[in-house]
């Protein structure tokens, strides 16, 4: 017969086992027990069954009949009881040191575990957004089918990253390693598929530099370097646009372009300014200029802690970046920074992006304190109550920050980013907050934000125990907008412990012995 991922393997059943060779490995048997005093009708052993013309073994269950299975050796069902209630406990015990915060840390260490697997055309083990999406086209067996995202997964290593430092290092490198050969990470990855003709939004080297400074391995760094160093600068070949020299997006078409901006029908986007020559959007882009300049930022000091040449010409990449950012992109009218045309004409439909600026410490304090009371803490618009208490906002633009503001006209039908609430905006927004800290509204904007998305993130949890892909704005809204189980929903948690000092000022005291049993 054949198991998973097309290996050559025999089954062998007695009475109450079943016994798994794979070629070329050692065997695993599974055995079955019925806890004691169970009704004497019970059936205990394995049968071979057909249905769908696959061959396949069925355990049957009897009401009221308790059946364990363990692996490596025969236990009884009290024995398996036990020993699954000392790990939980062990588990539970384990989120203890976070505080008010532990019930964010099992939320969102259950959102990216879940997503967890291991593919044989991978490295190593990684973290797809949804075990149900498979852009792996042609498979031979369901079990190879997965896809790998851009951000989606950078940022499910930052979360691995607060105490599974293997697993974080582990999915990070294959979506690193994906890039084209142009030198680009890709939209999407998925066995020999990937696209050719876009990004989407560049976080790697923040992400790693986090790593870095938690856990100072060099050795990732030395090993990812070069990569996180031609995305960058294929940016600069591919995606800077005259006569400005800002980013913008781009792909193979208008919709390709929206795709890489990973805000895939956002209303900023809405038109059509989309150049066939030079395969771009003709839109100075605030979100993706932001994150460019945030990354050559981060990769200049990437490059000082592990002895590399290139952190003065990084830093050089940066700031000239920065200065055009600020000198050309903040729109006085609207007291934020605008994405805008290349007839010098803003485009004004405001979104998250607009405080993705701060991301590379240019605005001065006065834009910032701007942009904090006319755009997030506005009631009208991104909705972060100065306390982070919800006072005076209303039902429907309750939760705070959503990914259109609530004064656009897209906002009210709402749709995917034209009014839910994303996780990644979340991040980069906090981020971005943080390097402001000596503004007192936006610090006041930041510890606001940590509160009203650990609510917003709790109140889908507890009501339904999901982690949502994106989140309704609304206050009555019953479950997620999106997927039910996207890791980077738990961000909206995550920023929270961030801002408590857990990432870098705590760690688990030990992690638990591998559970080999299931019932």
């Amino acid at each position: 017969g054949k198991a998973l991922w097309q290996r050559v393997a025999t089954v062998a059943s007695t009475e109450n086992s079943l016994t798994f060779s794979p070629l070329g490995l050692d065997p695993v048997s599974v055995y079955a027990a019925i806890a004691s005093g169970a009704p004497a009708h019970g059936v205990t052993s394995w049968r071979l069954a057909y249905g769908d013309d696959h061959p396949h073994f069925v355990l049957p269950l009897i009401e009221g009949q308790t059946v364990g299975l363990s692996s490596g050796k025969r236990m009884a069902v009290s024995d398996i009881s036990s020993l699954l209630e000392q790990r939980r406990a062990t588990e539970l015990k384990s989120y203890e040191k976070y505080g008010e915060f532990a019930e964010v840390k099992a939320a969102a260490q259950a959102g990216v575990m879940w997503n967890l697997i291991f593919v044989p055309c991978e490295a190593g083990p990684i973290a797809p957004v949804s075990r149900g999406w498979d852009f792996a086209q042609g498979a031979t067996a369901p079990e190879w089918g997965y896809v790998l995202f851009d951000w989606d997964n950078i940022f499910a290593s930052y979360l691995l990253s607060l105490d599974a430092k293997e697993l974080a290092y582990s999915n990070f490198i294959q979506i690193i390693k994906s890039r084209t050969s142009e030198g680009f990470v890709p939209n999407f990855a998925a066995g020999t598929r990937k696209t050719s003709d876009r990004t989407e939004p560049p976080i790697g080297a923040k992400v790693l530099l986090e790593m870095f400074k938690k856990y100072q391995d060099k050795w990732i760094v030395e090993l990812l370097f070069d990569d996180l160093l031609d995305w960058s600068s294929w940016f600069l070949a591919k995606r800077v646009l005259p006569p400005l020299n800002l980013i913008s997006l781009g792909g193979e078409d208008m919709q390709g372009a929206r795709l890489e901006s990973g805000l895939d029908n956002s209303p900023m986007y809405d038109g059509d300014f989309y150049d066939d020559a030079s395969h771009q959007m003709l839109l100075y882009d605030v979100g993706m200029t932001s994150m460019f300049t945030m990354e050559a930022e981060a990769l200049a000091e990437l490059a000082s802690a592990v002895g590399r040449p290139e952190a003065s010409t990084l830093h050089a990449r940066a700031g000239a970046m920065q200065r055009l950012l600020v000198e050309e992109l903040w729109d006085p009218a609207s007291g934020t920074f605008v994405n805008k045309f290349p007839n010098g004409t803003f485009y004004r439909r405001i979104s998250p992006t607009s405080f993705y600026p701060m991301l590379t410490g240019g605005p001065s304090k006065e834009q910032v304190d701007e942009m904090m009371t006319k755009w997030m803490m506005n009631r009208t618009r991104f909705c972060i109550t100065p306390n982070g208490d919800f006072d005076g906002n209303s039902d429907t633009c309750y939760w705070g920050l959503p990914s259109i503001s609530a004064d656009d006209p897209a906002y009210p039908p709402l749709g995917y980013w034209r009014g839910f609430v994303w996780g990644p905006m979340m991040q980069l927004t906090y981020w971005g907050l943080q390097r402001y800290d000596d503004v007192p509204s936006a610090r006041a904007a930041r510890k606001a934000l940590c509160k009203q998305m650990k609510a917003l993130m709790l109140s889908q949890w507890r009501r339904n125990g999901h982690i949502c892909e994106n989140f309704g704005p609304h206050k009555d809204t019953q479950d997620c907008t999106g997927n039910k189980f996207y890791h980077w929903g738990a961000l909206a948690g995550f920023i929270g412990l961030l801002e408590g000092g857990y990432y870098n000022g705590a760690a688990l005291e030990g992690a638990s012995e591998p559970i080999t049993l299931v019932v």
